[in-house]
């Protein structure tokens, strides 16, 4: 999804968030759209693949697996400090655990292998 005012529709005004590798707490709408172009600018043609649901028995929990591609020619911005494009291509996957309620999400966390993207990136060896 390339729209992040869509993507922001079911996100709860009070969202807690929490981006697990980055140790960062993301508030609300606005964070999660700040989020969404933190990694836009660094990934310009990055595409975000959903690969599987899973949603718990009581209805208030889903899991997202994701799969986030493409070209690092931006500027990463990270919890490590600011990386200069690097050209490569890089392929992260990654969940996001949230909780729902009344069709928004209210409560989250993101997890996924920042060192495997570094690595790909050729930040680190």
């Amino acid at each position: 999804m390339r729209d992040p005012d869509r993507g922001a529709e079911v996100i709860a005004a009070d969202c807690d968030f929490e981006d697990i590798a980055r140790g960062e707490k993301l508030a609300g709408k606005d964070a999660y759209k700040a989020d969404y172009y933190r990694w836009r600018e660094a990934f310009p043609d990055g595409l975000c693949k959903v690969e599987n649901v899973m949603v718990s028995q009581c209805g208030e929990w889903a899991t997202v697996e994701f799969r986030n591609t493409g070209t690092h020619t931006g500027i990463l911005r990270s919890s490590l400090g600011d990386f200069a494009p690097t050209g490569k291509r890089a392929e992260v996957r990654y969940c996001s655990v949230m909780r729902v309620k009344d069709g928004m999400v209210v409560e989250g966390r993101d997890y996924y292998d920042s060192a495997t993207i570094a690595r790909q990136l050729g930040l680190v060896d």
